[in-house]
């Protein structure tokens, strides 16, 4: 018995081993995957300046003109708060070094990967995840790779979220002291400056915090604070140079264009196949423009989400059914949304929704499971707050696959430690994040 005993604990030992090797080699994989695969959507030589959806044009401003924001070339006004500073200072920064785009993708994957990592690996040894189930996570994102590309790509806010999301989750359920309170504070003001239509996860993370951590008040205070000077800092300077205090862009999913674009009378017929962008082609913009004299970005904002309200006072049906739309894009639709050839979806991106979707499916299912068997964790109750805040104001607009992106990696994360805790006997569970010994 005591041989047999030995051979089995021998075996194990060179399983962990193996699984544990597994580990620590896909993660430089994962790097250099999703580095490779957005480089793949640079142009030769493409320049920080160059970047897309207003990134490039406003670090040329800070950089040749010391100057925030940029010209809207359909309206010809000056945006001050079209987008959030984030991605365009970081641009800026990296011209510093180099101009080219390519140097900027490397450095921003280099920056932003670790963070990942370190998420992942604090998740791990706070829930004493065996090498085996955190390799399901590596393995996941193996499987996606139109996830591991949109989470490497520089000219999206959900290249930087990926990442900054993953870390604020982790920290949210291992903050131990000032460093770690430092640096949830750091990533949620981040996470809001890079995307301002996600302040409502802002605020349902301050909420957890107050709630979870409320016997600590320099744990809660330094988050909390962070948040509030990332907020009003951006809304005092916004109101310093366009006479408008605001929490956010004018371009968010809240308010302005982008509320328009997925509240008006062409949306439905074009979604998801055909991105809505297409609405700013002069063909077609022509139908959207305000019927009042615009002469501000801010005059452009209210006037375009007062249509877009109007448009939902009056036809409360199409908006229910643009918002079934969104939902089956979020949770079943494996064809590609938008489609980059009109009619056909790549194989990887089928492949890629297909695991997402059923990621989600099976948190979602552990996560009721658990909740009926009174064991449910406090990751669980997390990802299911931070899903539901984050998709909000994409269901006030319009979602597309590359929106969930980030959230699919909270869902990796949070599969790692339902699988462990699942195959943990019962009396040992409660040392696994159990929501009940908190």
């Amino acid at each position: 018995m005591t041989v047999l005993k030995s051979r089995i604990e021998t075996r194990a030992a060179r399983h962990s081993r193996a699984y544990a090797a597994l580990l620590y080699c896909s993660l430089p994989i994962l790097l250099l995957l999703s580095t490779y695969a957005a480089s793949q959507h640079l142009p030769p030589n493409a320049s920080v300046f160059g970047g897309e959806n207003g990134f490039g044009e406003a670090a040329q401003s800070i950089v040749q003109q010391h100057r925030w924001g940029f010209v809207d070339k359909t309206y010809g006004l000056w945006c001050y708060a079209c987008r959030m500073p984030v991605i365009p200072v970081l641009e800026a920064a990296s011209s510093r070094l180099s101009p080219k785009m390519a140097t900027f993708l490397v450095l921003k994957n280099l920056l932003f990967w670790p963070l990942w990592a370190f998420a992942f690996f604090r998740l791990k040894r706070h829930y004493r995840i065996p090498d085996k189930w955190a390799s399901v996570t590596v393995l996941l994102l193996l499987l996606a790779p139109y996830n591991l590309n949109i989470a490497g790509w520089v000219d999206v806010e959900e290249g930087f979220l990926f990442a900054l999301i993953a870390l604020s989750f982790s920290l949210l359920l291992t903050l131990e002291g000032t460093l770690s309170a430092l640096a949830l504070g750091l990533s949620i003001a981040a996470i809001y400056l890079t995307k301002s239509s996600m302040l409502p996860l802002c605020i349902v993370v301050s909420i957890w915090i107050v709630i979870r951590y409320w016997r600590n008040p320099k744990v809660v205070a330094i988050p909390i604070l962070s948040m509030a000077l990332a907020m009003f800092g951006w809304g005092i300077y916004v109101h310093a140079v366009s006479g408008v205090f605001a929490f956010g862009a004018d371009a968010s999913s809240w308010n302005g264009w982008n509320f328009y674009k997925g509240n008006n009378p062409y949306a439905y017929s074009l979604y998801p196949r055909v991105s809505l962008d297409t609405l700013d082609s002069e063909d077609r913009a022509h139908g959207l423009l305000p019927f009042v004299p615009i002469h501000s970005e801010w005059e452009l904002n209210h006037a375009q989400f007062g249509l877009a309200r109007t448009f939902i006072r009056e036809h409360p049906g199409a908006i229910l059914q643009m918002d079934l739309k969104k939902l089956f894009v979020a949770c079943c639709d494996v064809k590609e949304s938008p489609e980059k050839t009109e009619g056909h979806t790549r194989i990887a991106i089928v492949l890629s929704n297909a695991v997402s979707h059923l990621t989600l499916a099976c948190v979602f299912l552990l996560v009721i499971a658990n909740v009926l068997r009174r064991r449910v964790s406090q990751a669980e109750i997390l990802a299911v707050l931070l899903t539901f805040a984050y998709l909000l104001p994409y269901f006030a607009v319009f979602l597309y696959m590359r929106h969930m992106v980030p959230i699919y990696g909270v869902m990796n994360l949070t599969l790692a430690v339902q699988l462990a805790r699942w195959h943990t006997p019962g009396p040992e569970m409660r040392g696994l994040g159990d929501i009940h010994d908190r």
